[in-house]
């Protein structure tokens, strides 16, 4: 939406009530003054601290009056000169405390704000309006700044700076892109502070915009902000997931907008615990280099009546506002299972409730807002739900070359420089069949142990043999699952998130290993 053509079009339409909802009170008054068509009308903001305060003056004489909420509505009705915007700021405090007068004077003076070309705008940072002005108010939410309004900021606030302080045409796409989601004054603070700690434009700039988005996110309950460490050399096999990740990445790109690709909308991940679903979450987050943002399905629930939706409102607000950015719902069916909103199953309550709010947000939200979704179980899940994502990908126990560059990546961790040197890792992957990848991190972690503890010596394969027989794995008490799951792989329900399918047997033969 360009708000300043809808706010052309609504005073040019003579709309008298309008309730702009938005933190960015500068921004909407330097809209205001820059309106097309709208020159000649006199622009005057008020709010209960200073009073009347004259951006352009009116075309009549306008003589400022301290006023009160109490005062304010009827100074303007009787001597207020017409062809005037008022911008009333945080008056919606009024409408609570005053509510009975506010709204019928308002209502009141509706006629007579038309003929007289008066209007006045309301600026809230939240919508909140009285069922009484209903019919009379126009709302209109003010979206943040989009791509083109951050390049001129960051053009006007980086001209002075010289060449080899300014970033390269790639990375300063990168530092405008990662400012989406931000305010006018937000993004400001954002550029200015890359300038006072380094003089330059470099790939901290990002890290900086990041930072910032993360102070935003704990103003939430519900969303935790997780830092993208793991790079795609700390993720064990998953390469057909890999592949798809990275090409629905360039679906937020300068150049896809300019196609008219439409932006990638989520990814379902299933599979037993410990196969890399949560890992996934975080490689991608530092694939595409976007604020991770994991949302905590319980603690929207709350014991009042509408309170779980609107607070799964405003957690989806808030992932927006930070966008673009990857929403991470883990363990998704322990959130939705049983929710399905099909005919004979609408019970409700607060779980079913929340599901058709988010399924409604999931399917109509346009921001650049990727949902990551993780499951263990989807025998539960409604079947509404898995369709909405671009992909399902069912992440199995790791194949045998993928159990090889899993035992390499935890050995590294663990200190070996060069683990094929000192340990037979194709060995190692055969003995550890149907073993997940958590479960050969915690049989590296369980050798170290054992070498800490005689004296501290030097890692072993025996060790690592000694810890695999202690083992009992997920996939022994998880069979059924992993099989039901390979079924929707063979029914094309789901796709495979590595190249090499599964090894027969697996699940069976995995059991020998406790």
């Amino acid at each position: 939406m360009d708000i300043k053509t809808e706010l052309t079009s609504l005073i040019a339409a003579n709309v008298p009530l309008i309730n702009l909802v938005t933190y960015e009170e500068e921004r909407v008054q330097e809209i205001l003054l820059d309106l097309v068509g709208g020159e000649k009308l006199g622009v005057i903001t008020w709010d209960l601290a200073d009073g009347f305060q004259v951006l352009r003056n009116p075309e009549g004489e306008f003589k400022t009056k301290e006023c009160t909420t109490d005062t304010l509505l009827s100074f303007i009705e009787r001597s207020a000169p017409d062809g005037c915007i008022f911008v009333l700021k945080d008056f919606h405090h009024s409408w609570n405390q005053k509510r009975a007068y506010v709204t019928r004077k308002l209502r009141n003076m509706v006629k007579s704000l038309r003929s007289r070309s008066q209007f006045l705008i309301f600026i809230t940072p939240e919508l909140d309006v009285p069922l009484e002005l209903k019919d009379e108010l126009m709302v209109l939410p003010i979206p943040l700044p989009n791509e083109q309004e951050l390049d001129a900021l960051f053009q006007s606030i980086t001209v002075k700076l010289n060449e080899t302080s300014q970033p390269s045409p790639v990375l300063k796409e990168q530092i405008i892109h990662s400012a989406m989601g931000l305010t006018t004054n937000q993004a400001r603070l954002a550029f200015s502070r890359v300038i006072a700690r380094f003089g330059q434009f470099d790939d901290r700039a990002i890290g900086v915009i990041t930072d910032i988005k993360r102070q935003i996110i704990r103003e939430s309950g519900a969303l935790e902000f997780w830092p993208a460490h793991e790079g795609e050399s700390d993720v064990g096999g998953l390469d057909l997931l890999k592949q798809w990740l990275k090409k629905r990445g360039l679906g937020f790109s300068r150049e896809a907008r300019e196609a008219q690709v439409p932006m990638p909308r989520g990814v379902a991940l299933i599979g037993i615990p410990g196969t890399g679903k949560s890992l996934s979450a975080k490689l991608l987050a530092g694939l595409w280099k976007m604020p991770l943002l994991r949302l905590d399905v319980g603690a929207l629930f709350g014991s009042l009546l509408g309170e779980s939706e609107a607070n799964l409102r405003k957690a989806v607000s808030l992932a927006e506002t930070v966008s673009p950015c990857i929403l991470w719902i883990d363990e998704l069916e322990k959130a939705f299972a049983g929710s399905s909103l099909q005919a004979g199953n609408a019970s409700g309550g607060a779980a079913t409730r929340v599901f058709g709010s988010f399924l409604t947000w999931f399917q109509e939200h346009t921001s650049p807002v990727f949902v990551l979704a993780t499951a263990n179980d989807v025998s539960g899940l409604p079947p509404e739900l898995l369709g909405r994502f671009d992909r399902t990908f069912f992440l199995d126990l790791p194949n045998f070359d993928e159990r090889v560059e899993i035992f390499s990546i935890h050995l590294k961790r663990a200190g070996e420089a060069f683990p094929t040197r000192r340990f037979d890792l194709e060995e190692l992957a055969t003995a550890s069949c149907g073993l997940v990848g958590r479960e050969i991190e915690q049989v590296v972690r369980e050798a170290q142990f054992s070498a800490l503890a005689d004296d501290n010596r030097e890692l072993e394969s025996e060790d690592l043999f000694e810890a695999l027989n202690e083992i009992v794995p997920l996939s022994k008490s998880h069979n059924e699952i992993v099989n039901s799951i390979r079924q929707w792989v063979v029914e094309g329900r789901a796709r495979p998130a590595s190249s090499f399918g599964f090894e027969q047997g697996i699940v069976e033969d995995s059991g020998n290993l406790g």
